[in-house]
């Protein structure tokens, strides 16, 4: 990595920044993932320890990584943390690396010359995969009442509706190409520092598509770069330390603060598609743990989210 050539007076090209919470397993895998990531630019690393209760600061110390260390002593959320290393960050691009995905080889190298061949960009995401190789979906178009139905019903899904693209972009041919899109993954991504800071209005989840909205207010685009990928295992630390069905929690509050902008109609409309959304990957799973003879988790996440969308009412503005 070409940090090391860089004079300490000299500003950095990118700024990569890893928050993490409790994940002493896979900060260390990341961080060599990272190093393995940049080769081309010169790079600065800054580790936002989001206050972890486990040995995560030990591993991070014993690995001996030229690594900027941030630690924070109070678990302050995702965004809030990106925002105290962007104070600190000298780059002139801002890299996102969560602390369970791992970049390929010259994946953040390959974000960067994106950004720096298309001036009207402001955020480039990653195309992402599954530990098991299997595509994950990295963009999608901004919440829509449609968009969440659509999801809902799985319809993403279909081969041949899933090239339409509505809500999430989960066929692989829609990243065959750098294409614009609404929002990507701040799993892996790269921005420019203009754009501005990360929104805060959400401890966890929504926190990237408010982020690429801004980013259009602010008169950029946001695109993803099908030639930068990496490996996203997704949700490991906040299923380590938080209780079953946080996340979605979370993201019944994010879907009625989102909607419930445009008035009450939209947000009982909102909930209801969170209900449908439950109610038809409920009896799925569920039919699945018999058959397989063990339970599955994701029937509790599901009646969580059933029961957040029933009774959850919108977060104060």
């Amino acid at each position: 990595m070409s940090q090391t050539d860089v004079k300490p007076d000299s500003p950095p090209s990118v700024s990569v920044v890893v928050v993490t919470h409790n994940n002493r397993d896979l900060i260390g895998d990341c961080l060599s993932a990272i190093f393995g990531a940049v080769g081309g630019c010169d790079a600065e690393v800054i580790v936002v320890d989001n206050a972890s209760t486990d040995s995560t600061p030990d591993v991070i110390t014993a690995g001996k990584w030229p690594v900027d260390v941030i630690a924070l002593t109070e678990n302050v959320g995702f965004a809030q943390a990106v925002n105290r290393a962007r104070g600190k960050a000298r780059g002139r691009y801002l890299a996102l690396v969560n602390s369970d995905a791992f970049p390929d080889a010259d994946c953040i190298d390959r974000l960067v010359y994106a950004l720096e061949a298309r001036p009207c960009a402001g955020i480039v995401g990653a195309k992402l995969r599954y530990p098991s190789g299997r595509p994950q979906p990295s963009a999608g178009t901004f919440p829509s009442l449609l968009g969440t139905l659509w999801v809902a019903l799985f319809l993403h899904r279909v081969p041949g509706l899933s090239q339409l693209g509505i809500g999430y972009l989960a066929n692989s041919r829609l990243y065959r190409a750098p294409r614009r899109v609404d929002w990507v993954s701040a799993a892996v991504c790269a921005a420019r520092v203009e754009i501005g800071p990360m929104p805060t209005s959400s401890f966890m989840y929504g926190e990237d598509v408010e982020w690429a909205l801004a980013t259009r207010d602010a008169g950029y685009e946001v695109w993803i770069e099908p030639a930068a990928t990496a490996v996203h295992i997704g949700r490991a630390s906040v299923d380590h330390s938080h209780p079953a069905g946080f996340a979605q929690r979370r993201r019944v509050d994010f879907e009625l603060t989102w909607f419930g902008r445009r008035g009450a109609s939209a947000e009982l409309l909102a909930r209801l598609n969170l209900i449908v959304h439950a109610l038809m990957r409920l009896p799925v799973y569920a039919v699945l743990s018999v058959l397989n003879r063990r339970r599955d988790h994701r029937v509790r996440e599901y009646a969580v989210l059933l029961r957040a969308a029933l009774t959850s009412r919108v977060p104060m503005k």
